[in-house]
Order: C-alpha cells, then structure tokens, then sequence
C-alpha cells in the first residue's frame, strides 16, 4: 500500500502475480486490489501460486504441494480450517466473491512496447501466443540465464527473486530487454515496481526479517 501511494495516479498499473501464500492475510491482499482497480487501471497476472491453488481446488492429488508452499496461510486467512478443506468436495467454496478476481487473471501482457509476464518466457519462441503457459508461471534459470538471447519486446518479469541471481536484496535484474523486479519482499527485501517506459525503480522495504 505504501509503495502504491507513490506511482503516478494516472498511470495503469500491471501486477505480475503471488497474491497469495507469501503472508498471513492472503484474503486481505485480494480484498485490496480489488477496491484499488474499482479506483484505476490495473492489470493482474496470474503467478505460479495462483496456479498450484487452483490445481489444488481442481485435483486431489495437489493439495499437498500447495498447502506446503504458503497454502494453509491462504486458507486460514480465509477462515477455513486445513483438515476439513482438503476432506471436501467443494473446496473453491472459500473464495465465496474472490472467485471472480482468480478466474479472470491473465497469463500475461503485452502492449506496444512490452510483455508482461509472472516467471519469464522460452526465449526461442518469439512469439507470445506460441508460449506455454506452464512456462510463462513457472520458467525459472531457463529464462533468465539466457536473457541475453532474447530479441523481442522488453519484458518485465517477477518469480524469481533476484537474490538468487546472485544480487542483492533491493537489486533488479537487467540483462539486454529483460527485466526482473522481485527483489523478495516476503524474505524481507523489498517491494519493487518499475516504469516499463522510463524503467525509474520504485521501492519499499519489507516489514518481514530476513
């Protein structure tokens, strides 16, 4: 919130995904983006996290992959109780009107002058409706590693925080036209967004220790 009171109030703002799992009031972070696109332009991604909770809605056999990654947190802040979640029949029955909001994220986007994406793209397809979408969510040193490689429209990316790149906590990762701005909040770096036309960097410290 702090970070978003900074950017330009006339200016469209693209999430890149992970609403969810990396915090204790999952259900409080979608209830706010909500009423912030009923206020302006927003985009919103869907990220990988987004993608192993419906996974887990939709097959049995997920649950425990997404619970073990942030999952339980999301339901609890939901108020729903793990145990009796995974033994139901209906388990997207707790997204009750935030339903909505997950079944309308887009795999990514793209304007005049750039993509917009979660995790990064196979850098030898060119173009993005050739892309899978399992990599556009998922895609991790494939994409990054070979940034360099890349030859189509500047691309701004989240995923992978980029102290696993071997940067710091508040560095971005630049490499040719790619772009990677999470610089992982929720290990206690920082909230980052970025101008896709003028590529100013705009951040916040996270509130969580190291």
């Amino acid at each position: 919130m702090r970070l978003i009171e900074r950017l330009p109030v006339d200016e469209e703002l693209v999430f890149l995904g992970d609403y969810i799992d990396r915090g204790p009031d999952s259900a409080g972070v979608v209830n706010y983006l909500r009423e912030l696109h009923r206020e302006r332009a927003c985009r919103f991604l869907k990220g990988n996290h987004e993608d192993m909770m419906w996974n887990a809605i939709e097959d049995a056999d997920e649950i425990a992959v997404w619970l073990i990654n942030g999952g339980q947190a999301t339901l609890e802040s939901y108020g729903v109780r793990r145990g009796q979640w995974s033994n139901g029949q209906e388990r997207g029955a707790f997204l009750t009107e935030h339903a909505d909001f997950f079944e309308k994220l887009d795999i990514y986007y793209e304007n005049e002058h750039t993509i917009f994406v979660h995790a990064g793209v196979d850098v030898t397809i060119p173009d993005m409706a050739c892309q899978s979408p399992q990599v556009l969510m998922w895609i991790r040193e494939g994409f990054h590693r070979n940034a360099q490689q890349w030859q189509g429209k500047e691309i701004i990316f989240g995923h992978t925080p980029t102290r696993y790149m071997g940067l710091s906590g508040k560095d971005i990762f630049r490499n040719g036209r790619v772009y990677g701005i999470d610089t992982g909040c929720c290990y206690g770096g920082y909230l980052t967004a970025i101008d896709a036309r003028t590529h100013e960097v705009y951040q916040e410290a996270s509130d969580f220790s190291y």
